[in-house]
């Protein structure tokens, strides 16, 4: 089975470990809990968050993220909330299909059995 090895980014309070633990235990978790980070650091993951359900504490805009996103070689653009569960396997769904894009597995050949004659 394949690995693989993402990294969580974002300024603090996005909801980077909201977002990590609803992915890997399908549960929202309301307050940060620093101890909880020690059981996903075997789940490094790469995305930036955003909180859809705080629309009215929104910093950055929808179309101001999707320009961004343009400009950082045109990659993918998805808002998320951990909350409600919008987008969360979307984004590390996407992400695993960039990698292996980017990266295939190299098929292993058989090894041929040498033929012997009696």
């Amino acid at each position: 089975m394949r690995e693989y090895k993402l990294v969580v980014l974002g300024s603090g309070g996005v909801g980077k470990s909201a977002l990590t633990v609803q992915f890997v235990q399908g549960i929202f978790v309301e307050k940060y809990d620093p101890t909880i980070e020690d059981s996903y650091r075997k789940v490094p993951m790469i995305l930036v968050g955003n909180k859809c359900d705080l629309e009215d504490e929104r910093v950055v805009g929808k179309e101001q993220g999707q320009n961004l996103a343009r400009q950082w070689c045109n990659c993918a653009f998805l808002e998320s909330s951990a909350k409600s569960k919008i987008n969360v396997n979307e984004i590390f769904y996407d992400l695993v299909r960039q990698i292996n894009r980017k990266t295939p597995v190299e098929k292993k050949k058989p090894k041929r059995k040498p033929c012997l004659l009696l």
